[in-house]
């Protein structure tokens, strides 16, 4: 195998990998955003009838409320703006040395996908503890609901 072939094998390595954790992490929104519906249209079974006051009505709102911050600490926009790269910035940095050279630039680029890559693991991984936690608590709001509903005044 020519070294070519070594640093175009890696390249499309590091983009696949990339690409998957965009599909991943617009599957893990998507999905986090179906999690805060389900819970809006559980707590919209608490407004009529209902015991107002009791506390299962209470805690049912609490794992509401916190279920919303789970899902919004998935899908909030990152200061960083995505998970994609920037080759220009790469290739500028590039240009400004004094031997331009294909395979240092390819060896650069795959350097910086890997790292970047690294990065969007750590995050997907927060946003997937969210995504359980949030889960977690969409259950626990719906036996609340239901034991709520059927309390009596």
């Amino acid at each position: 195998m020519a070294i070519e072939d070594a640093y175009e094998l890696a390249y499309r390595e590091a983009v696949r990998a990339l690409e998957h954790q965009q599909a991943a992490l617009a599957e893990l929104r998507g999905r986090a955003s179906l999690l805060l519906a389900a819970a809006s249209i559980s707590i919209s079974v608490l407004g009529h009838g209902s015991a107002t006051g009791h506390t299962l009505v209470w805690l049912a709102i609490l794992c509401f409320a916190s279920l919303s911050l789970c899902v919004l600490a998935i899908v909030w926009p990152h200061a960083d703006g995505s998970v994609d790269i920037d080759p220009q910035t790469l290739l500028t940095d590039h240009l400004a040395a004094d031997a331009p050279d294909a395979m240092v630039l390819s060896s650069e680029l795959v350097a910086h996908i890997g790292l970047q890559c690294r990065t969007n693991v750590r995050r997907l991984a927060r946003m997937s503890r969210a995504f359980r936690i949030g889960a977690c608590l969409l259950a626990i709001q719906l036996v609340l609901t239901v034991l709520a509903a059927t309390v009596t005044v």
